[in-house]
């Protein structure tokens, strides 16, 4: 491979996505609308820039390299930071500064969008869903200005974070759980039951969200399947395969007769809290999290 660097053609990064998730030049090309050899030749060109081999291809099927797999989530990374820095400059030179938040489920952000709107009632706030497996990478490549978020979050310190407001965590079991009844709940309760894992959590989350502490003899609980989403976590659920610790709000977002959300007792409570790019120099940023402060009288 060269040691010297190169200059990576969005449009080429745009091609390898298309294949690589579709994983068929065929349905790639028609979707981009190009030719299939052109678009191979793309590929192969890509290929030869990194000095790395990205895609296998044989006559029946294609699939990712180890190399592939890790260059489709920086792709998409890069893309989207393209993407996002077009937009803000397109919305600057039009005069529309808009203001990009991203939340996560069950948080409460009406108070300080309310706060902050009321001192800039010109401002358009747009809203984006964050997941647990990508809290920090919409904030790191300018997805979002500002978000929301559910510590811990993983970002090599290169987000500024303050801590907003603390969120009892909750067990998720099926109403006909001989515990489904109870007030609430020791966390070594759970020591036997199977725990559902939340699938794709970056060490840091999974370090929190997908552990429960041991048994009395010191094994830990089985790990039951992972989830992608609430409707595979409560899925999961009901039909007995594990139980899970949510943030009590989440609670209210998907309330179930056949769900009961219980609290836990003795765990450390969760935490919301305010992360953005402070290397990203924003004045609107800088006034929503006065915003906040104000709003929820932090530092009083």
């Amino acid at each position: 491979m060269a040691d010297d660097p190169m200059d990576l053609d969005l449009r080429k990064l745009r091609y390898f996505v298309a294949v690589a998730e579709r994983l068929h030049f065929g349905r790639a090309a028609l979707a981009l609308h190009v030719t299939q050899p052109a678009l191979s030749r793309q590929i192969r060109q890509l290929e030869r820039d990194l000095g790395v081999v990205l895609l296998s291809r044989t006559s029946r099927d294609v699939t990712l390299t180890a190399a592939g797999e890790q260059f489709l989530h920086d792709a998409r990374a890069l893309l989207a930071a393209g993407q996002a820095a077009q937009d803000r400059v397109r919305r600057i030179d039009a005069g529309e500064h808009a203001l990009t938040v991203g939340f996560m489920l069950g948080a409460d952000v009406t108070p300080v969008l309310n706060a902050f709107s009321a001192g800039h009632p010109d401002v358009p706030i747009e809203l984006v869903r964050l997941r647990w497996w990508n809290q920090a990478q919409p904030l790191l490549d300018g997805t979002v200005d500002i978000g929301f978020v559910r510590l811990p979050v993983d970002s090599d310190d290169r987000l500024d974070v303050l801590p907003l407001s603390p969120e009892r965590l909750c067990v998720v079991l099926p109403a006909r759980h001989p515990l489904a009844g109870e007030p609430g709940i020791s966390v070594t309760a759970l020591a036997d039951e199977p725990v559902l894992q939340y699938a794709d959590a970056t060490p840091a989350w999974a370090a929190v969200w997908n552990a429960v502490p041991p048994r009395p003899d010191g094994t830990r609980p089985p790990h039951g399947p992972a989830f992608h989403d609430m409707e595979e976590l409560l899925g999961y659920v009901r039909a007995g395969r594990g139980v899970v610790l949510v943030a009590e709000p989440v609670a209210t977002v998907f309330p179930r007769p056949d769900i009961t959300y219980v609290p836990v007792t003795d765990a450390p409570p969760g935490r919301v809290a305010l992360a953005w790019d402070g290397a990203r120099r924003s004045t609107l940023v800088t006034e929503f999290v006065e915003a906040a402060r104000s709003v929820l009288r932090l530092g009083e």
